[in-house]
């Protein structure tokens, strides 16, 4: 499918704080369902050889909205992986609210910065592997290359993560379960106060922005091949680039695909993806640029 770089409503300066913190809580609910747990400790097993080769104790998410999968991802490094790392959750857009409630569950391992941070600039005192959870679909293409070329430059490691690609077969699943979804699970998603009552019930605004967004951002999204050919127009000495592309399989044995882009300033071997799972199919892997 051809790319389509289309609006979305979350992207717009003047949306109201509460329909984007909607939005963003909605996301970080549906990153930590238990069916995305293998997807998850998957992303942990692509984090890890960064985190090792450049000695990195910390992770900074750009674009976090309400925090991702990643105090998830932590608990694995941490557990599974003997990785220590501390979380620094970072946006344009701060979710207040959501922030200071993943500070509280990270017991002192997590550090929200509530002044808003540019992914294009990232302040010199945050050092660490960039992470950036399904947001990098929100650039274009010139705007993108900024975002990586920040981090080669800077000789600080990236991780781009998109739960997303760009199919007919992932449109459909978009829209047969981003409205409905938005409807359901609203009460269980953030507080549940009466602005959000009013515009998912009475005027389902919100829902109906969670659809078009949905399909919009799978119009957006990058391949494997387009990360990768953005990222060899970077000239940074010894900074390697791997990308690929892996499915778990879901509920109702809906494939759930994870397209990934790693930055390094230094070579290493990233490996394939490992799970437990038998129903991880590792699609395929780019070597160095």
């Amino acid at each position: 499918m051809k790319r389509f770089h289309l609006f979305e409503w979350e992207d717009q300066v003047w949306l109201p704080t509460f329909i984007r913190d909607f939005i963003t809580d909605h996301l970080h609910y549906f990153q930590n369902i238990p069916t995305r747990l293998q997807v998850n400790r998957a992303i942990a097993e692509l984090l890890e050889p960064a985190l090792r080769e450049t000695d990195t104790k910390q992770i900074v998410d750009l674009c976090t909205g309400a925090g991702g999968p990643l105090l998830e991802i932590q608990r694995i490094l941490r557990n599974d992986m003997n990785l220590n790392v501390k979380l620094v959750l970072t946006d344009l857009y701060p979710n207040v609210e959501a922030l200071k409630k993943r500070e509280s569950e990270g017991q002192g391992a997590v550090i929200s910065r509530y002044d808003p941070v540019s992914a294009f600039e990232v302040p010199s005192d945050l050092q660490g592997l960039r992470t950036l959870f399904t947001s990098l679909h929100h650039y274009k293409p010139e705007k993108a290359r900024l975002i990586l070329s920040d981090a080669a430059l800077k000789r600080q490691p990236i991780a781009i993560i998109e739960i997303l690609e760009r199919t007919p077969r992932m449109l459909f699943k978009i829209a047969f379960s981003a409205f409905r979804q938005s409807l359901f699970y609203t009460p269980k998603v953030g507080r549940f106060t009466f602005k959000r009552f009013y515009i998912t019930y009475c005027l389902p605004i919100a829902p109906a922005m969670m659809l078009w967004d949905g399909l919009v951002s799978v119009l957006r999204s990058y391949t494997p091949d387009e990360l990768l050919q953005m990222a060899s127009n970077i000239r940074s000495v010894d900074y390697v680039w791997r990308a690929g592309k892996f499915y778990f399989t879901g509920r109702w044995g809906l494939q759930m695909p994870t397209v990934y882009l790693i930055g390094f300033p230094r070579k290493i071997i990233t490996p394939e993806v490992k799970s437990s799972s038998q129903q991880a199919r590792p699609l395929f892997h780019r070597g160095q640029t």
